[in-house]
């Protein structure tokens, strides 16, 4: 296999004047006369909203300032992957750690993030302030990796389902010669870690999650577990706790008002992505849209954030970042539901941080019936939405470092091993 490429970000001159040409002649339809909050809630993204994040990006947003902030912060590379008769190049971040007992870390991304979900933890993680004073001070080698068809990832020409993009990334692991790791992830980044765990679970020893979902518990194998469910859905929630109950509201919540996009995604993402590739703004709009109430209330997104989150897929230009919803429905041979039919192996320590304004939840008694059968570390947060690394990165850092304070110690030394391999 080939050597990792260095990688530096670095639009072309012609691509970039195009973005801002297509930005600065963005047409703004009109709005309707209503309350900012009924406006988010019922009719998507208000034109205000639109107009001011229009003369940010036309007046003051510096992508150059962007790149290179990034291009400092996070050390990046690619490298081609053969999967399925393809070749594909994959980009990825690898921040390694200057400490000697560091493990390997693969932090994996979902829609409509990217590998800049990193950004704000990989420094935490890679550089602990006393970790041979404090033991639980844990330092990581940090591998993010843009999925295929995201951000600076090559677009497949066939059709890669998160299955195979949990292969892919098993593949760059051990191409980096990360025989064995860890895992964090949440939104798409849990279900391929969940396939990366179950389908290489002496390879992937632990995975930590901040986002689950998972079909109901089996009558056969988890009576009790579906016992619970089937009292708390028939009563309304009767011996559930606050926080369960909140958590498995909102993800109903979210299904019924705030899913209209994942019907067109899960069904027909080539047709938008004509608009959506065409219209830098119009896509920047549409995941805006999109991450309104995925974040607690104390957190507001700035439109340098904003800009910038949608960058990655505006460069890439293709519908890579949208077709990754082609796997829900229940009717394709290789569809999401699959992953709910693998319970990760005793051999993988599991552990997930659960935020309240998250909309993929189960409750801890659910999750030790269908997701893992060796959940060491669960923790429910009074704070937080479904981006904890952008929102939150010192809680989720922590949370990190504590879930691997209760890996058997065996297993840390493997993995420290294998950190230092290289």
């Amino acid at each position: 296999m080939a050597n990792p490429t260095p990688y530096k970000i670095a639009v072309p001159d012609e691509e970039l004047a195009w973005i801002t040409d297509r930005v600065r002649t963005a047409r703004i339809p009109p709005g309707k006369d209503l309350p900012t909050e009924e406006l988010w809630k019922s009719w998507g993204l208000p034109s205000s909203y639109a107009k001011q994040l229009h003369k940010t990006w036309t007046t003051t947003y510096d992508w150059r300032k962007v790149e290179r902030q990034l291009n400092e912060e996070l050390t990046q590379f690619t490298l081609p992957i053969n999967h399925g008769g393809e070749e594909l190049t994959m980009h990825f971040v690898h921040n390694r750690s200057p400490h000697k007992d560091a493990v390997p870390l693969l932090f994996m991304h979902g829609w409509p993030g990217s590998f800049l979900e990193v950004r704000p933890i990989i420094r935490l993680l890679t550089h602990p302030a006393n970790p041979e004073e404090n033991p639980e001070e844990q330092a990581y080698h940090v591998v993010a990796p843009s999925l295929p068809g995201f951000g600076f990832s090559s677009y497949p020409k066939n059709p890669v389902s998160p299955m195979d993009m949990a292969e892919v990334v098993y593949k760059l692991m051990t191409a980096l010669s990360y025989d064995k790791f860890m895992v964090q992830g949440g939104d798409w980044g849990s279900i391929i870690s969940r396939f990366l765990a179950a389908n290489h679970p002496d390879n992937c020893r632990a995975i930590h999650l901040n986002a689950l979902i998972s079909g109901p518990p089996s009558p056969i194998w988890n009576p009790v577990a579906m016992g619970k469910l089937v009292l708390a859905v028939a009563t309304g929630g009767w011996g559930l706790t606050e926080f369960e109950k909140r958590g498995l509201g909102r993800m109903q919540w979210w299904n019924k008002y705030e899913n209209g996009y994942q019907a067109i995604q899960g069904t027909k993402p080539q047709t938008i992505a004509y608009g959506l590739s065409d219209s830098p703004f119009g896509l920047a709009c549409w995941m805006r849209e999109k991450v309104q109430f995925l974040t607690d209330d104390d957190f507001e997104w700035d439109d340098e954030q904003v800009i910038t989150l949608a960058m990655p897929h505006i460069i890439n230009g293709t519908p890579g970042h949208a077709e990754i919803y082609k796997w829900i429905p229940k009717n394709e041979e290789r569809s999401l539901l699959e992953a709910f039919k693998k319970v990760i192996p005793r051999q993988v320590s599991f552990g997930a941080s659960m935020f309240p304004k998250d909309i993929l939840y189960i409750p801890e008694w659910w999750a030790r019936a269908n997701v893992a059968e060796n959940l060491i570390f669960w923790k429910e947060h009074k704070m937080g939405g479904h981006f904890p690394s952008i929102e939150r990165p010192a809680t989720l850092v922590a949370d990190i470092r504590e879930f691997t304070g209760k890996i058997d110690k065996g297993v840390i030394k493997e993995l420290r091993r294998s950190g230092g391999s290289q």
